[in-house]
C-alpha cells in the first residue's frame, strides 16, 4: 500500500536492441518520452514484453537507471522482479530500489506447477521484506498458477502490498478482486482484451503493453472511463479492440509490438532468442489498422 495513489495507465516497455545486439538506450529514452508526452501515468519495465528474462544483471541495471533518469520523477517507475526463488525476487527488488524504482512487480514462481497456497507462501516473505510497494501479477497462462481473490487476501497483512495486475481472462475477476481486497489495494487490468470490462468493474487502471505502442489512445480510453463518459469510452474501445486483439492473439506479440513501432519510426531491433519473430503479414495488418484510426497513437 502506498501513501500516494499510483493509478491510471502504466505503459509496459519493450527493450530496444541495436544491430550489434546490445541495448539501445538512446532509443529506449526516445520511446519513454513518447509515452510520457501521450500522458501515461506510469511505466513498467522489465516485464515479459521487455524481454526481462533475456537480460543479464548489468543490462537490467543500465536500463532502469536510464529509465529513472529520463522519467525524472514525472511518473512512477515499476520494475519487473520475476524469478523462481523468493530470495532472488527479493534481491531484484533491493537492486531496483537502489536504482531509483518506485515499485516492483512479482509473479508466482514459474515452472514449478505451484498451487495457489504454495505460491502465496513463497510470495509472503518477499512482500514482508520488500523495500518497495509491490504489484502482484496474476498471469496463470505464463506461471501455471491462478491466484484467486481469496488467495490474495492472505497478502493484505503486508504494508508493501500495493496492487494486483489481473490477467486471468475471467470476465468478472476485477469485480471479485475489488470485493475481496477492498479499496486500499489497487486492481489493474492486465488483459488488454478485457480493458473496458475491467474499467466498468472499478479497475484502478490498466497495465498495458499496448500503451507502449499506442499510448495516446489507451490514455484517452482510460480518461473517458474514469470520468464516467461511457459513450465516449465505448466509441474509443470500438476502434482499439481490433489492434489489441491482433496483438493478444499473436504468439509473437513482443516482436509484433517492436516491429510495428519500427514502422511508426521507432526502430526497436529484433527480439532475443528463443522468442519468435512476428510475420511480415501480421506486422502489416497491425500497422494498417493503427493508421486507419488516425494520427493520434
Amino acid at each position: 500500500m502506498t501513501a500516494t495513489p499510483m493509478r491510471g495507465v502504466f505503459a509496459v516497455s519493450t527493450t530496444p536492441f541495436s544491430s550489434d545486439g546490445t541495448q539501445d538506450l538512446d532509443m529506449y529514452g526516445r520511446s519513454v518520452e513518447r509515452v510520457l508526452e501521450a500522458g501515461v501515468d506510469g511505466i513498467l519495465a522489465l516485464g515479459a514484453t521487455g524481454e526481462a528474462l533475456a537480460l543479464d544483471e548489468a543490462e537490467r541495471e543500465a536500463q532502469i537507471r536510464h529509465l529513472v533518469e529520463v522519467v525524472d520523477g514525472r511518473v512512477p517507475v515499476v520494475v519487473g522482479c520475476m524469478a523462481y526463488r523468493p530470495e532472488d525476487m527479493s534481491a531484484m527488488i533491493s537492486s531496483s530500489a537502489r536504482w531509483g524504482a518506485s515499485a516492483a512487480m512479482v509473479t508466482p514462481s514459474f515452472y514449478g506447477g505451484l498451487g495457489a497456497g504454495d505460491a502465496i507462501a513463497a510470495l509472503t516473505p518477499v512482500l514482508g521484506r520488500s523495500e518497495l510497494p509491490v504489484l502482484v501479477y496474476n498471469n496463470p497462462h505464463s506461471t501455471g498458477t491462478d491466484l484467486l481473490p481469496e488467495d490474495l487476501v492472505g497478502l493484505l497483512e503486508h504494508d508493501s502490498m500495493w496492487a494486483v495486475k489481473e490477467t486471468s481472462g475471467e470476465a468478472t475477476r476485477v469485480r471479485e478482486l475489488r470485493a475481496a481486497l477492498g479499496t486500499d489495494v489497487e486492481v489493474f487490468v492486465g488483459a488488454d482484451g478485457l480493458a473496458l470490462e475491467g474499467f466498468t468493474q472499478g479497475a484502478s487502471g490498466w497495465v498495458a503493453a499496448s500503451a507502449w505502442l499506442t499510448p495516446a489512445r489507451c490514455v484517452d480510453l482510460w480518461a473517458a472511463a474514469a470520468s464516467g463518459d461511457w459513450s465516449r469510452a465505448v466509441s474509443l474501445w470500438d476502434g482499439l479492440a481490433g489492434p489489441l486483439g491482433q496483438i493478444e492473439s499473436d504468439p509473437a506479440f513482443i516482436s509484433l509490438i517492436k516491429r510495428a513501432l519500427g514502422e511508426l519510426g521507432l526502430p526497436q531491433g529484433p527480439v532475443r532468442t528463443p522468442l519468435p519473430t512476428a510475420t511480415d503479414e501480421a506486422v502489416s495488418a497491425l500497422v494498417d489498422t493503427l493508421k486507419s484510426l488516425g494520427d493520434r497513437h
